[in-house]
């Protein structure tokens, strides 16, 4: 990368900015280094800390890169810098965690250093960790189904969310799969969150039957849709939108507009090209805060309603 102004890797102390994280791939982009994911995050910072700002975060860390061991970071490690926030959770019966909050261009820079490649933002934000302000709902296609298939349930899902008047934000997972982001006001709980999104993949399954699936066992969901209710149970998070991936070619979560979704394959949204997406067309999601009044209760009204004839 080329970047036009001074990065995060010029301003942030970064051991081993040339340590690959992303080997070259066939056919894909790379390699990428530390420093590569520092003037990433410098250019979409504006975009990523919205949806990372107040928010406990859990992250995935490569110290060797994508190739190399991993492992999830939930608290804040020793040696943290002492202005980075965190939200001390402690939930009655669980583990004590201090959960890392990143809410400036210096909190990205401590994430690059660390190598952490995946960013998880709890769908609840620190002030009120019990009420969600978003419900997702995260469809994940298992072969021989594929990205085009969870195109095809996202568009459903929100041909059947519309019924009951609510608007719905998309992404591609980085993977194969896709994000569907439901804002919503934080009056419900997490179970009232699980229950509803689970209600909507039991209607995408009436409507599309043989294709959609709310079957746990990864066997049993041989060439179909699941849809994964269970990620909006506290503490259990999706990556957050522009969060780069830890798979071949550097993708990247990218929000999309619902026009865009299906015009191209996942791996064409990567460390190189989401910023000069962003330098031209802007922000998908600019205009998801618009949705943050919308009632959790809409979603039972739009399962009721009858469905349309085809999706």
């Amino acid at each position: 990368m080329t970047p036009a102004s001074p990065t995060l890797s010029a301003t942030a102390r970064l051991t081993h900015p040339e340590r690959p994280l992303w080997p070259a791939a066939a056919g894909l982009a790379g390699p990428f280094t530390k420093r590569d994911l520092a003037n990433y995050l410098e250019v979409v910072a504006p975009w990523l800390l919205l949806h990372l700002r107040g928010r406990p975060l859990v992250l995935t860390r490569y110290p060797r890169g994508i190739t190399g061991p991993s492992f999830y970071q939930k608290n804040v490690p020793p040696g943290a810098p002492g202005w980075l926030a965190s939200f001390p959770d402690r939930p009655v019966g669980g583990r004590a965690v201090d959960y890392p909050i990143v809410g400036d261009a210096r909190g990205l820079a401590w994430l690059a250093q660390q190598a952490a490649i995946e960013f998880h933002p709890w769908s609840a934000r620190a002030l009120d960790p019990e009420r969600p302000d978003r419900a997702m709902i995260d469809l994940d296609p298992e072969p021989p189904a594929g990205f085009a298939d969870a195109c095809a349930v996202a568009r459903a899902a929100r041909q059947l969310l519309s019924l009951g008047g609510l608007r719905l934000w998309c992404k591609t997972s980085g993977a194969t799969g896709v994000h569907l982001c439901l804002p919503i006001r934080p009056a419900w709980p997490h179970r009232d969150v699980v229950a509803v999104v689970r209600a909507l993949g039991l209607r995408l399954a009436e409507w599309l039957p043989g294709r959609v699936t709310l079957e746990r066992a990864v066997a049993r969901r041989s060439g179909r849709v699941y849809v994964d209710y269970l990620q909006n149970r506290r503490g259990q998070t999706v990556c957050a939108p522009y969060s780069p991936r830890a798979l071949p070619g550097a993708p990247v979560s990218m929000p999309l507009a619902w026009e865009d979704l299906g015009g191209d394959p996942p791996v064409r949204w990567h460390l190189l090209s989401v910023p000069e997406r962003l330098r031209r067309r802007g922000d998908a999601w600019a205009d998801l805060a618009e949705g943050g009044r919308q009632d959790l209760r809409q979603v039972i009204r739009a399962c009721a309603a009858p469905l349309p004839d085809t999706p």
